[in-house]
């Protein structure tokens, strides 16, 4: 994902439902930041905060 999916007036309103669902989305600092299209760094992933919020669940 990067961030010309970010601009669509939905895709906030999809992540303020799913977190009021009770959804943990890595989404924003401390998680996940899109970056510009074609400007992608997979090695940038945040695994940190995915491998805790996992942990943090069991």
């Amino acid at each position: 994902m990067n961030t010309a999916y970010t601009v669509h007036p939905q895709f906030e309103r999809s992540i303020e439902t799913l977190r009021g669902a009770g959804v943990h989305v890595l989404y924003g600092e401390g998680g996940f930041v899109p970056n510009e299209p074609g400007q992608g760094d997979r090695s940038a992933y945040p695994w940190p905060a995915a491998l805790k919020a996992v942990s943090d669940l069991l």
